[in-house]
């Protein structure tokens, strides 16, 4: 009797251990609930999740979101993402619907925020710089291009590539474009890029490139009927700074073939060239010496130069050591002036023999002494003519 009176006292402690009056183990078994976020900024302090504010003007990094034919949204850390749409989507369309979600862009903040809370985006640069970085690999490549003629001006053609500008300057249009050229607005012709710098924004296109890549195809297969050294008749079919370019004809097994070669600049007179033009035109009918033939490019080397006398073969004769001559300063560098005394015969005042604040200026008339002279280097070594040497003098 005594021991269940026992056990029923332990019973008891044990069922009031466990009754909802004992607060501390109802706490640890029924912990209060967090309280919910009830603002944005309660929200973001519980996820850690940063916005980021934005300005006009500002440049941020984002993802793309969404692509359609009305807006493009980008989430650019903001509370809403932000959006690329009207005059930008109809200008560059073809660029924007390219995109895909998850794409990395650039984009420039236009309106800070509209009526709907989200900011009006810029993604032109972002196009412009890619479009940029494609027009250097095809000037590498050589592939060619798509681009719209927008209007003629002043020594060639103003061009759009996706909304940059560039030009074709008129020695590379052919001759059918080159004939029509108060015609060419919104015509869409292919061409390779042959200068494409974004830092100077200079993008100049070559139609008469492609034109020139299949002759040098069809040159190849002809070049061995072209005898190295030998003279031919030629039209000048272009000027170019870097020299001009010249067709004739030769014969390949009993059928006439009309090829085309370059008349480099140094190639053109003994004299230095500046400009091909002023000693070259277009449709003009001149002698020219096949300097070299590349048969594995097809392309040709013509020369007048070769055609006419060397003037260093008599320099001798004419330019004696320590005699007094005339000529014209056509050059002044760093270390020195060069002196034009006949044509193709230029001469060197080193920068030692010239009395400091006394050095002669383009174009001027000087006096010089004839110091030295090798025609096999075609050197001429000259001096001013002084009343004192000047310090450094040896």
């Amino acid at each position: 009797m005594a021991k269940d009176k026992v056990k029923s006292k332990k019973l008891k402690v044990k069922s009031k251990e466990l009754t909802p009056e004992s607060p501390l183990k109802s706490e640890a078994r029924n912990p209060k609930p967090a309280k919910a976020p009830q603002t944005m900024e309660e929200l973001l302090a519980v996820t850690g999740y940063t916005l980021k504010g934005v300005k006009k003007g500002d440049v941020v990094e984002g993802k793309i979101l969404q692509v359609t034919s009305k807006e493009v949204t980008i989430d650019v850390g903001s509370k809403a993402p932000g959006v690329v749409i009207d005059k930008e989507l109809e200008n560059y369309k073809d660029a924007l619907m390219a995109l895909k979600p998850g794409d990395s862009v650039v984009a420039q903040v236009i309106v800070a925020e509209n009526d709907r809370g989200q900011s009006v985006l810029s993604l032109r640069k972002h196009i412009f710089e890619k479009r940029w970085k494609m027009l250097a690999e095809y000037k590498k490549s050589g592939e060619p291009v798509d681009i719209v003629l927008k209007e003629s001006v002043r020594g060639g053609v103003l061009a759009d590539y996706g909304g940059l500008r560039g030009y074709i300057p008129q020695s590379q249009l052919d001759s059918e474009l080159a004939k029509q050229q108060s015609r060419v607005a919104g015509r869409r012709i292919q061409v390779k890029v042959i200068e494409a710098d974004q830092e100077t924004n200079r993008l100049v296109f070559s139609q008469r490139g492609l034109a020139e890549d299949a002759a040098l195809v069809r040159q190849k297969e002809i070049v061995d009927a072209i005898p190295v050294g030998s003279t031919v008749t030629a039209t000048v079919t272009g000027i170019v700074p870097f020299g001009a370019f010249a067709k004739f004809t030769v014969d390949k097994e009993g059928k006439p073939q009309e090829v085309e070669g370059l008349i480099h600049i140094s190639e053109i007179a003994w004299e230095k060239v500046d400009d091909p033009g002023q000693y070259l035109k277009t449709g003009e009918s001149i002698k020219v010496k096949v300097a070299g033939v590349d048969k594995k490019t097809g392309k040709i080397t013509l020369s007048v130069k070769q055609l006419l006398p060397d003037p260093w073969e008599d320099v001798l004769e004419i330019f004696e050591k320590d005699s007094q001559v005339k000529g014209t300063v056509s050059r002044v560098t760093p270390y020195g002036i060069f002196v034009t005394l006949s044509p193709g015969i230029e001469g060197l005042v080193h920068i030692s023999k010239i009395s400091p604040g006394e050095e002669p200026k383009a174009g001027e008339e000087i006096t010089c002494i004839v110091e030295d002279v090798r025609p096999e280097q075609h050197k001429i070594s000259l001096s001013m003519t002084l009343t004192e040497k000047p310090i450094g003098y040896r």
